[in-house]
């Protein structure tokens, strides 16, 4: 039988990156989290933290973890099913940072319309979020990867478009006029940080030439893109459902309007016969129904 009790205190060390915010959270002295995960890691006969700056799970801590989160998840559905009450589970789930600054706040309201439950969201590149679901961190992830993880299920949601915007003073300034492929890829652009690849696919799949991001800024932050661009000192590629109303109103101008970067998203959930998660990605479905036209 698994110490539960010990697993609520790894679960909480790894979710705070921290032991007394953990503590804080479960009620308990730092020095009772601590016992409880040195008590686990000898039962196991391994370590299950690498204590540093970010706390890690070791191989044997992920396992652990993707195995409390999916209990959790089992029993606060079966309670449901028993007692009738909806479950009060905090989810756990990943979305990368353009879905956060579109239609995920949707997301958020609809489905806190109806369920007690609260979304705890991680964000991470949408090329990694589904990896947070394999390591069992996150029960659920919006992810551009469709292959299911072990033990879990996934939809389509649709595609997410990219297209490359700038202002009327850019252009002038930077571009002279100039919008072919070649004079704007020349241009100051911006892009999220070291890991951001859309850049480099919009490049190599719509421009179809060699990647270069010698001309690029770095910013991370997605409300910031749109800030940037709009002071007229970039352009970047953003969401066209970020940016729609400020191109209808001539703010902002679609650079190479016939090349825009499509990237299919999708919803992955583990297999937990949860209502509440089944809630969840009904109201997923419905959202980006109308977001991802």
């Amino acid at each position: 039988m698994m110490d539960y009790k010990a697993l609520s205190s790894l679960h909480a060390v790894l979710k705070f990156q921290s032991f007394d915010k953990a503590a804080e959270y479960l009620h308990l002295t730092q020095s009772a989290v601590s016992q409880n995960i040195k008590r686990l890691e000898q039962e196991c006969g391994r370590p299950l933290l690498i204590r540093a700056r970010p706390v890690v799970a070791t191989p044997l801590g992920e396992q652990l973890l993707a195995h409390f989160n999916k209990v959790a998840m089992l029993e606060e559905g079966l309670q449901e099913a028993i007692q009738g009450n909806q479950s009060t589970q905090p989810i756990s789930i990943a979305v990368n940072n353009d879905v956060l600054a579109t239609w995920f706040a949707d997301v958020v309201s609809q489905f806190s319309a109806t369920d007690s439950n609260k979304l705890h969201i991680k964000a991470a590149d949408q090329a990694n979020t589904r990896a947070l679901l394999q390591t069992g961190e996150v029960v659920a992830c919006v992810s551009q990867i469709g292959t299911p993880v072990a033990g879990g299920d996934s939809i389509f949601l649709g595609y997410m478009h990219y297209e490359l915007v700038a202002t009327h003073s850019f252009i002038e300034e930077h571009l002279k006029g100039d919008l072919s492929a070649e004079a704007v890829l020349k241009s100051p652009s911006l892009i999220y940080d070291e890991h951001d690849e859309l850049w480099a696919r919009y490049q190599n799949e719509c421009l179809q030439v060699e990647t270069d991001i010698s001309h690029s800024h770095w910013y991370p932050s997605s409300h910031g893109f749109v800030e940037l661009v709009m002071g007229g000192t970039v352009c970047a590629l953003i969401p066209s459902i970020q940016i729609k109303q400020k191109i209808k109103s001539k703010k902002l101008v679609s650079l190479l309007p016939n090349t825009r970067l499509a990237l299919p998203l999708y919803w992955h959930w583990y297999k937990l016969n949860s209502p509440v998660l089944d809630r969840l990605t009904k109201v997923i479905k419905s959202v980006t129904q109308e977001a991802l036209k």
